[in-house]
């Protein structure tokens, strides 16, 4: 899967999640450019009940089925991420990011908590600073060596090895995307095996009340080796609040979780330009 974000350790560089060399899309958490974009429509959207039957009977329906929840329900929104992957053979540390994301244009303001490597902070706004992501190094050496804030290829080799999805890709949609695309492209070729594991609350998700699908039995490994993908939805939003990836042995690959989601929120005009990036 791609790497994330910011060519610094930006986890997400981003990823929570979550890109796409064409061919299944990867899960939840996968990376890869872009997936292809949903259709809007106008039917109404599933009622609570049936959301919950589709989740039991139907897990591609349910997923297309929760995308369309926020496709009519969301713009935008903060939270907090939390997020552990396997990167070139290395399990790193978890790292916790508080998020600012905006759909249109694509935005995505990320703030280190808790696990920085290589970057504090890290911006990126499709259609503007010439296409670069805009990064605030971690620590004061690194920053009095290069500056306070520099321009990064989004999707070049340093955020190849900083994370699994690329902060291009980043985004609750864009992850749900990449499982649903990996989903039915195993289901269209009869080897889509889901387990349900009920309703519980989610701690790493803020104690939501979710559905989780478990997907098991892969014809075979697919990106960064993942055989098995375990997907939280919560049931306010239907959204997808924690993503799975585990290979061979049960190796974890990428876990991703996403709390205190706040949708919809009103930016202020600084939020995703360059002042967002000082402390």
């Amino acid at each position: 899967m791609r790497r994330l974000l910011i060519c610094l350790p930006l986890c997400l560089l981003m990823a929570p999640s979550m890109p796409d060399r064409i061919a299944p899309a990867p899960p939840a958490a996968e990376p890869r450019p872009l997936v292809a974009k949903a259709d809007r429509d106008t039917t109404p959207l599933p009622t609570a009940a049936e959301m919950e039957k589709l989740a039991k009977d139907k897990p591609v329906e349910f997923l297309e089925a929760s995308l369309k929840h926020y496709e009519k329900n969301v713009q935008g929104y903060t939270l907090t991420m939390q997020k552990q992957e396997r990167l070139q053979g290395k399990l790193h540390p978890k790292e916790e990011i508080e998020v600012a994301f905006r759909d249109d244009p694509h935005s995505v303001l990320l703030k280190w908590v808790k696990g920085a490597r290589l970057a504090e902070r890290s911006l990126y706004v499709e259609g503007e600073n010439n296409g670069k992501m805009l990064v605030r190094p971690y620590g004061s050496i690194a920053r009095f060596a290069v500056g306070d804030v520099v321009s990064r290829d989004p999707m070049g080799d340093d955020a190849q090895k900083s994370g699994r999805v690329f902060i291009t890709d980043f985004g609750l949609k864009k992850g749900l995307l990449r499982t649903l695309n990996a989903w039915k492209a195993a289901d269209l070729k009869g080897e889509l095996y889901v387990e349900h594991l009920g309703q519980k609350k989610v701690p790493e998700a803020g104690d939501v009340l979710c559905i989780g699908l478990r997907r098991i039995k892969f014809a075979k490994p697919e990106v960064d080796g993942i055989t098995e993908h375990t997907i939280w939805i919560d049931k306010e939003h239907w959204l997808q609040v924690g993503s799975i990836a585990t290979g061979e042995g049960g190796k974890l690959i990428g876990e991703y979780y996403f709390r205190d989601i706040k949708l919809n929120p009103k930016f202020d005009d600084k939020q995703f330009t360059r002042e967002a990036l000082k402390p």
